[in-house]
């Protein structure tokens, strides 16, 4: 079922970041990023990428975008698939989407991974070839989602995996994701700036990708998100917000994924996690924007649940 399964290591991280009253010596249990990093990662021939330039999820990823995904291996009844994503934000903790673990059998959790459908991600240079062979595939040791998860109307769509044993994080492939930790980057508006969406979501040829893809998607304001989900429910988009435009959308299978954005995090130009993928309109990439759990409303929830 999976490539390999991944025998528990410990690993050691250095604190850099202080919250609230979290004192220094804590931080490694909800340590979530290292400085930017630069890695190599793997680019497809030209026939492919205009293939996927096409497609209503987006582009192959780029360097520094695609060590923080996960894929979520699920049983159902016809037999596992990989069904969500999510981000790693330490050693031992997966964010994702409750929609994405409410009700789910998961069988595992699929780390480093770019193409789902290959044994081996492999870049063929002219006179040599690059493959990584770092995937990570742990089983699932706890799930746990917002304690006031609804779904209809899909409200704190937002989840912890805790897997069984920890992840390595020194493979070039695996990096833990930034989180809006500090009060600056809480207080940040999104209104009208693009983020990046990343998924192994449906295309808009109706299949899922096979291969990680990205979409940059312009965030939508406060009072345009209303008007679009709002008109009948005041809770709608409560601590959420939307995102996307026309041919640029997350889609069914991207749940649980990140928006994330470029910022400065304790001196260096990070990505940061801003969002999750929720739900959206029936028709991907229609004039409808997407809804995305705002990750900063959840902070504190993150903090708390996240043990050592």
């Amino acid at each position: 079922m999976f490539k390999k399964i991944f025998l528990s290591l410990l690993v050691l991280h250095t604190c850099n970041l202080v919250y609230s009253d979290r004192k220094c010596n804590d931080c490694q249990l909800y340590y979530t990023c290292k400085a930017a990093v630069d890695h190599a990662r793997f680019k497809q021939d030209d026939e492919t990428r205009q293939l996927f330039e096409k497609a209503v999820c987006g582009t192959e990823m780029e360097d520094d975008e695609s060590e923080y995904m996960i894929a979520t291996l699920v049983d159902t009844g016809e037999g596992p698939q990989f069904k969500c994503g999510g981000t790693i934000i330490n050693s031992k903790y997966i964010l994702t989407a409750a929609h994405c673990v409410v009700d789910k059998k998961i069988e595992g959790v699929r780390i480093g991974e770019f193409d789902i459908n290959l044994d081996r991600d492999c870049e063929y240079e002219p006179d040599k070839v690059i493959c990584e062979d770092h995937i990570q595939d742990m089983y699932v040791k706890e799930k746990i989602p917002h304690e006031n998860y609804q779904r209809s109307p899909t409200l704190n769509d937002i989840a912890l995996l805790r897997v069984d044993g920890e992840i390595f994080l020194n493979y070039t492939n695996v990096e833990p994701i930034c989180l809006p930790l500090s009060s600056s980057l809480r207080s940040k508006s999104l209104d009208n700036k693009n983020g990046t969406v990343a998924g192994w979501g449906y295309t808009e040829t109706g299949r899922e990708s096979a291969i990680l893809l990205r979409v940059e998607v312009p965030v939508k304001t406060e009072a345009e998100c209303k008007a679009y989900y709002n008109r009948n429910n005041r809770d709608a988009v409560k601590k959420q917000f939307c995102a996307g435009e026309l041919k640029k959308d997350s889609c069914n299978g991207d749940s649980g994924g990140p928006l994330m954005m470029k910022a400065n995090y304790n001196g260096v130009n990070s990505y940061v996690q801003y969002g999750i993928v929720s739900h959206g309109p029936m028709q991907c990439g229609s004039s409808f924007p997407g809804v995305y759990t705002d990750v900063r409303e959840y902070v504190d929830w993150i903090l708390d649940n996240i043990k050592g």
